[in-house]
């Protein structure tokens, strides 16, 4: 909603300054939502997962309140959505055929940002330690409401970031059916690529497969698109699952000897 502000309030602007502006924009408002679970979690302790899945929804009804109302297409036969940007706002196609736009190049761009951030430098050191020992850090002289507060903001600016790149490279406008469940999905691809930024890039691929070969099931076959889901949830579980089997073995102790 922040990268389609200049595009909708501003519709006759076209400039080379355009788009960056969009995707400056779109950072900002995620990390600035962001912002909301992170201070809620330094300051009060709450439990990010909740607070950040609740926002979720009010999210989508403010931006489905804002297309519906102020922001609606006046010529737009009454269906909820904005003006369609113009070709200054829009990301342009890497291929003639085909939707893949430029946002996935920068999708990798920011991957590789990251990886380099993570692995590389002091700051990724720090969330590192904190992340795996929250005491040890503070050991070390970090501050782990200063590294939350870091972590949610370049968090919500990379969420920020896809939103404004889906919105101006795939849909050309805002509307009321933005989200179909993309976050959620992200969830898998960051399990899946082990929390690795590079790994996120392959594991983004494999779940893409995934939804290009359900929707291929539902057209040849008739199979239902919860098919996908229930497999990509399987596919999650599984990972899951290896990874309590990897660090933890399993014995099989007799009661005598529990007794013993």
């Amino acid at each position: 909603m922040f990268g389609a502000m200049i595009p909708v309030l501003f519709h006759g602007w076209e400039s080379p300054l355009l788009l960056p502006l969009m995707l400056i924009m779109g950072m900002a408002g995620g990390a600035l939502y962001a912002f909301i679970p992170a201070i809620l979690k330094s300051r009060f302790g709450t439990n990010e997962i909740l607070t950040s899945l609740m926002l979720v929804y009010v999210a989508q009804q403010f931006v489905d309140w804002v297309v519906r109302g102020p922001w609606r297409d006046p010529q737009g036969m009454g269906f909820p959505g904005t003006k369609t940007f113009n070709d200054s706002g829009l990301l342009p196609k890497i291929f003639e055929f085909g939707d893949a736009h430029y946002g996935a190049v920068i999708a990798i761009i920011a991957a590789v940002a990251l990886w380099f951030m993570l692995s590389k430098t002091l700051k990724g050191f720090e969330i590192a330690v904190l992340g795996q020992s929250p005491r040890a850090g503070r050991f070390a002289g970090f501050s782990a409401k200063q590294m939350t507060l870091f972590a949610f903001l370049i968090s919500g600016a990379m969420a920020g970031l896809a939103g404004i790149g889906e919105v101006s490279g795939t849909v050309g406008k805002l509307d009321d059916k933005l989200s179909l469940g993309y976050g959620f999905a992200a969830i898998i691809v960051a399990f899946l690529g082990r929390l690795n930024p590079l790994g996120i890039v392959a594991a983004g691929l494999v779940l893409a497969l995934s939804y290009i070969g359900g929707e291929a099931a539902q057209i040849s076959i008739g199979v239902s698109d919860r098919a996908t889901r229930v497999f990509q949830g399987l596919l999650l579980f599984f990972v899951l699952a290896c990874d309590t089997l990897i660090h933890y073995r399993v014995v099989l102790v007799s009661s005598m000897k529990a007794k013993m």
